[in-house]
């Protein structure tokens, strides 16, 4: 595979737009401080005098919001928020799908589906609408401030979107666990001894290489997912600031994409039209990009 994943075309692009994105991402924190360009009015090429929304291309790549702030700057200042964030609540997941999954496809079938009835009501109630319940009080800024760190607040939605999202992806991998048990090849390892340590490590693993991946892929789309549901009710990743006493709306403190489209949400019946499309497009192109990243793996195990 070594040798042969620079040959796939779909897993090099979508690598190379999450790998550019977030360089440029911590070029702009480190060396730039989070830097904001503003522009509230200006006269044109016709001595017009012109201000805020600018357009995509009329006066900056992405356009500007209503207060003159560029557009290009908050996707640069949450791109690492983004990634990383959606990747670290899909890596959680996933590893506690792993831990409860296989030893329960394992050593506990009966319990399989008792267990699958019992959490059977994340099939219905949205993920979103539990983490908005259960981070509501810590990610809503008080009158007085936030009284915990960012990396703490950071830390406590990553687990907890990450445990939300981990249960149903742990009986996905306790049914194929307890699918693959009853293989013949696996029976035969059985009857000769081997450990359920050696049949997971040479048995299930090399035949469920595709179906961790496809799973780690969707969990961390299904972690975008929450996260913008959430940032339309103005529960935004990291924090919502909130200005008391003032009349500015909620604001994100990282400024992630999906924050951006929560705080730009009420603009969706306006004109202003790039201020949801364009931190949109950039969700998209992440998630191709992982969705690319996963095919052009496959065809390297593939070719194995």
């Amino acid at each position: 595979m070594k040798k042969k994943w620079y040959k796939q075309p779909t897993l090099v692009l979508g690598l190379a737009f999450i790998i550019i994105v977030l360089v440029a991402s911590f070029i702009h924190s480190i060396f730039f401080d989070t830097y904001v360009a503003k522009t509230e009015y200006f006269y044109n090429e016709q001595n017009k005098l012109v201000g805020p929304p600018l357009a995509p291309f009329d006066h900056s790549i992405f356009g500007t919001d209503l207060n003159g702030n560029h557009l290009v700057y908050y996707i640069l200042q949450g791109a690492k928020f983004t990634i990383l964030g959606a990747l670290s609540i899909a890596l959680v997941s996933f590893v506690l799908a792993m831990l409860i999954g296989i030893p329960l496809g394992f050593r506990y079938k009966g319990k399989t589906r008792f267990v699958e009835n019992s959490i059977s009501f994340l099939y219905f109630i949205p993920a979103s609408l539990i983490a908005y319940i259960f981070l509501r009080p810590l990610l809503i800024e008080p009158m007085g401030g936030f009284p915990t760190s960012l990396s703490y607040r950071i830390s406590v939605e990553v687990l907890v979107i990450g445990i939300l999202l981990a249960m149903p992806a742990a009986i996905l991998l306790a049914n194929e666990t307890s699918v693959l048990l009853k293989k013949e090849f696996v029976i035969s390892s059985r009857v000769l001894g081997g450990r359920p340590y050696h049949i997971f490590r040479h048995h299930l693993i090399p035949h469920m290489k595709g179906t961790m991946l496809t799973l780690l892929t969707t969990l961390t789309i299904q972690a975008i997912l929450v996260m913008t549901h959430l940032g339309v009710f103005e529960l935004y990743f990291g924090g919502t600031n909130i200005a008391y006493g003032g009349s500015d709306p909620p604001l994100p403190i990282t400024y992630d994409w999906a924050s951006l489209i929560g705080m730009y949400y009420y603009t969706l019946q306006t004109t202003v039209h790039w201020l949801i499309g364009i931190p949109l497009i950039f969700l998209v192109l992440f998630i191709l990009s992982l969705i690319g990243i996963e095919y052009g793996i496959k065809k390297c195990i593939t070719i194995d």
